[in-house]
C-alpha cells in the first residue's frame, strides 16, 4: 500500500517510525517543514526522521501545480495528514483511492483550526479531545472515523496539554491504523453546527479588570515555554507564569490590579474584577535584589 503523509512534529514522527516498520506499507513521499518555534521548544523534526530512514521527504511552502503532479504520479492509495498545518487543495483530496485522513485534537465539531487545545483552556473547558476524520472541502467538517475524550486539569498550561494530546493521538493513530486502512470503521457525519477558532491573537498583558477564571486561564495558556503573560509596576514587567486563585478573609472585589496580600512575605494577591489571584510563578524584568523586590512587591501597590 503507497502511503503519502503530510506531518510535523513528534506525533508525525511516531507515525513515520510505526509505518516504515510494516511489510506492507510503502512511503513514497512525505511532506513536512519545520518553523523556529520548533527548534524552540525541542520537538522532534520529520525532516530528520525521514532522512534517518531513507524515505523522500519535500518541504514546499504552497501546493503548487508541480507538487500535485508528484502527488498524482505516486499513486497513493491513502493520504495521512498528521499536524501538518496547512490547508489541503481539493486537488488533492481526490486523488488517494481511500481518501485522506487527518488527526485533530478537539472534539470535532467543536473547536475546528489551528490551535483548538488553546481555544479550549481559554474558555475554561473542563476537557478536549482527539478526533480521527476523514477530510473534505472545508476546515476539520469531514466524517468522523475515531473520537476519545480527554480530561483538563484545573492547572494544566496551554503546553502540557498540547503535548498530551499529541502524545494520545499518536497511540490513538497508530492503534487504529489497520482498521483506517481497512475500511472497518464506519465513518460518521459530525452533528450540529460546532464551533470554529483561528490563530491566537498575541495577548501580552494582563487586564485586572476581568473575572479571575479569564485572568488564570490566559496565564495558562501562554505559560513557559511560551510567551507567557505580563504586568507592568513602575519600570518593571512581571512575567507571570502561575497564579491561583485566593480568597482573602472580608475582601470586597474593587481596585483590579491592587495587590491586596503579601503571602508568606512571598506571594502578592491581586484584585480582579471578581475576587483575587495569587501569583505563585513570575519573575521581574530586569531582576532586582531580595531587599528591592519586598519594595516593589508589597501591599497597596497598584499594577500598571
Amino acid at each position: 500500500m503507497n502511503i503519502i503523509i503530510m506531518g510535523c512534529q513528534q506525533i508525525c514522527c511516531d507515525f513515520i517510525r510505526y509505518l516504515s516498520k510494516k511489510n506492507k506499507v510503502n512511503i513514497p513521499l512525505v511532506l513536512s517543514y519545520d518553523l523556529p518555534e520548533d527548534k524552540f521548544y525541542n520537538y522532534e523534526s520529520v525532516i530528520k526522521v525521514c532522512k534517518q530512514k531513507g524515505i523522500k521527504v519535500i518541504t514546499p511552502k504552497f501546493f503548487s501545480n508541480d507538487i500535485i503532479e508528484i502527488i498524482k504520479k505516486l499513486k497513493p492509495d491513502i493520504i495521512f495528514s498528521v499536524y501538518y498545518r496547512k490547508i489541503i487543495p481539493s486537488s488533492i483530496i481526490s486523488i488517494p483511492s481511500k481518501g485522506i485522513i487527518n488527526i485533530h485534537p478537539s472534539l470535532l465539531p467543536f473547536y475546528r483550526g489551528p490551535v483548538p487545545t488553546a481555544w479550549s483552556i481559554l474558555y475554561n473547558e473542563k476537557y478536549t479531545g482527539i478526533t480521527i476524520h476523514k477530510i473534505d472541502k472545508g476546515i476539520d467538517t469531514g466524517d468522523i472515523l475515531i473520537q476519545k475524550k480527554i480530561n483538563i486539569n484545573n492547572d494544566e498550561t496551554g503546553f502540557e496539554l498540547y503535548t498530551k494530546c499529541m502524545s494520545l493521538g499518536s497511540k490513538l493513530l497508530i492503534k487504529n491504523f489497520n482498521k483506517i486502512i481497512n475500511n472497518k470503521i464506519k465513518p460518521n457525519k459530525q452533528k450540529g453546527i460546532g464551533s470554529y477558532y483561528g490563530k491566537l491573537k498575541k495577548i501580552n498583558f494582563i487586564d485586572w479588570k476581568m473575572k479571575r477564571i479569564n485572568i488564570k486561564s490566559q496565564v495558562r495558556t501562554f505559560a513557559k515555554p511560551y510567551n507567557p503573560m505580563q504586568a507592568v509596576i513602575g519600570n518593571y514587567t512581571i512575567i507571570i507564569n502561575k497564579v491561583i486563585l485566593y480568597n482573602p478573609r472580608n475582601f470586597t472585589a474593587i481596585h483590579p490590579g491592587k495587590i491586596v496580600e503579601i503571602v508568606k512575605n512571598k506571594y502578592p494577591v491581586v484584585s480582579c474584577a471578581d475576587g483575587c489571584l495569587m501569583l505563585v510563578d513570575f519573575e521581574i524584568i530586569p531582576k532586582i535584589s531580595q531587599k528591592n523586590k519586598k519594595i516593589l512587591i508589597k501591599k497597596g501597590i497598584y499594577f500598571d
